[in-house]
């Protein structure tokens, strides 16, 4: 709850999701939890409490490059966008569960 209360309060920076990660948030929460409507609350929450950024030609291709190029980590696709989306927005912090962004020169993991 801390970190949550952290990032609304901008802490951080301005909080923002990609629309990858939107797409793999609602697309794994209906199939686990295989109800539109909780889902649909879910995607509308963070539409509406986070900024969204589309992942660009520049983005998706910097993505690529930082998927191909990783050493010691299995990110995937969607993590490298993150990464990438990072980088063009000027911010070094996520707020993630994923170990292996530790392991990302200049990523600063805001979690547990």
């Amino acid at each position: 709850m801390r970190i949550l209360r952290d990032i609304a309060e901008k802490k951080y920076g301005t909080a923002f999701i990609t629309d990858y990660v939107f797409n793999e948030t609602v697309t794994v929460s209906m199939i686990r939890m295989k109800d539109l409507g909780k889902v649909r609350r879910i995607g509308n929450y963070l539409l509406d409490s986070l900024k969204l950024i589309r992942v660009e030609e520049d983005v998706f291709l910097d993505a690529w490059r930082i998927f191909q190029s990783q050493k010691g980590t299995r990110l995937g696709f969607t993590d490298c966008t993150t990464i990438a989306a990072m980088g063009h927005n000027g911010t070094n912090n996520i707020a993630t569960f994923d170990k292996d962004f530790t392991k990302m020169n200049g990523i600063s993991c805001i979690g547990p």
